[in-house]
């Protein structure tokens, strides 16, 4: 019988970590352990028992819900408890937390109650080294990656006039997409044009931006992503702050050319491509004027182009996620025997 795996979800806006956590749940790995999802709020204390072999938590870390990763401790000793950091990154730290010193203490109560913290980046496991809120041996860099074959499938796309820019994501501060508008307003229309996809509480905002932007067009939540993927040139990512950064693996895979903040974990997956050819521009200021030099030098040089070796890279990285998985829920799971 294969052991349960049991991931314990809070938020069902979490877009990159719910098509994860989808891909990990279908992949090969299937074949060894029995994998379930399962929404749960974590806003009240619950003694809930789960019939598993290991939990995972996928819940950002916060005060009010120390007191419900407590009574699912308590009431589920002897089974491993893991914690995934989907959530907090240095570039996190900078723009929202007020109090470091409340929010190291917060991260050292709340990692204190898990046996192990997944970290989905490089970048986000120096930081919390740094900030000391949890004993290294504790860590386990396990990354981020998901099933790629649909973008790795896309073929080249013909060159066009204008260059049709790609964003998408969900639609709030974290994701910049508001400086990306008032960029494309210094932009001219016959050069460039954005395509910007998600759903958000920043819609109403950032339509009264594009409205008189000709050349700037938001279109919902976008479910099938390789087809919005395959209609542009280049995908742009001008976000504050991202652990991960799922989008710009995506983008790769597809072939597209990528404009990216070089922060948290984008920079891991910008030094990746730097290795192998180029194909980006990085933003080398988070403002308008900013996105838009990025965007302009995108426009002057060579076209922005991902070469096969790196589209393959995306590839491997999901094997790799995979691999560093199997390792982790094997060992675990030998120490309890």
């Amino acid at each position: 019988m294969r052991p349960t795996i049991i991931h314990l979800i809070d938020d069902t806006k979490l877009g990159g970590v719910n098509l994860a956590l989808e891909s990990l749940a279908a992949s090969r790995l299937n074949q060894l352990f029995a994998f379930k999802l399962v929404h749960r709020r974590f806003s009240r204390p619950s003694f809930r028992r789960y019939t598993a072999d290991i939990i995972l938590l996928h819940g950002a870390v916060s005060w009010r819900k120390l007191p419900a990763f407590l009574a699912l401790k308590l009431a589920n000793i002897g089974t491993p408890i893991l914690y995934q950091e989907h959530h907090y990154s240095r570039e996190f730290a900078r723009y929202c937390v007020k109090s470091p010193w409340r929010f190291r203490l917060m991260l050292r109560l709340g990692y204190g109650l898990m046996d192990k913290v997944l970290l989905v980046s490089n970048a986000q496991a120096d930081w919390l080294e740094e900030l000391r809120v949890l004993p290294k041996e504790k860590m386990a860099r396990v990354g981020q990656a998901k099933e790629l074959s649909r973008f790795l499938s896309l073929p080249e796309k013909a060159v066009v006039t204008p260059l049709i820019l790609l964003a998408y994501g969900r639609l709030s501060q974290q994701k910049g997409f508001e400086l990306l508008i008032k960029a494309m307003a210094k932009l001219p229309s016959y050069r460039v044009k954005l395509i910007l996809a998600g759903e958000g509480e920043l819609l109403p905002v950032l339509s009264a931006l594009a409205k008189p932007l000709s050349h700037v067009h938001l279109v919902g939540e976008v479910l099938d992503v390789p087809k919005f993927l395959a209609a542009g040139d280049v995908v742009i990512i001008p976000s504050r702050w991202e652990p991960f950064g799922l989008t710009c693996l995506e983008a790769i895979a597809a072939g597209k050319g990528v404009i990216a903040a070089n922060i948290d974990g984008l920079s891991d997956q910008l030094a990746g491509l730097q290795q192998q050819g180029n194909g980006y521009q990085i933003i080398d200021e988070l403002t308008v004027a900013g996105i838009e030099s990025a965007i302009n030098h995108a426009l002057s040089g060579e076209r922005l182009k991902i070469n096969a070796a790196q589209r393959l890279s995306s590839a491997q990285a999901w094997e790799s996620v995979l691999e560093r998985w199997q390792q982790l829920l094997e060992g675990l799971l030998n120490r309890r025997k």
